[in-house]
């Protein structure tokens, strides 16, 4: 199966516009800016690049849910918005 590549700087930025704004503003805001990308890449991005080490509970946590595939496959994110980076990616809506 063949595998795109892509440049270190289009990642970085994509990868900010994921953290910022989420799956679908951050692709609708990098196909704008002509990098276009999928929802669903820009969150795979997120789940590649979650850190690892976790000093502190969070003070404030953004609580986002997205379909993977309407109606069959749901996802849960956890941000901190104070540091701004994702504290986890949840396989489903439920947990």
């Amino acid at each position: 199966m063949p595998r795109a590549r892509r440049a270190l700087r289009l990642a970085n930025i994509q990868h900010h516009a994921a953290i910022a704004l989420g799956g679908e503003a951050g692709s609708r805001l990098a196909h704008r800016l002509t990098m276009p990308v999928n929802a669903t890449t820009l969150l795979g991005m997120l789940r590649r690049r979650a850190p690892v080490t976790r000093d502190q509970t969070p003070r404030v946590l953004r609580v986002d849910k997205w379909a993977w595939r309407r109606g069959h496959r749901y996802g849960t994110i956890l941000v901190d918005l104070e540091k701004r980076f994702v504290v986890d990616l949840l396989p489903d809506r439920n947990a």
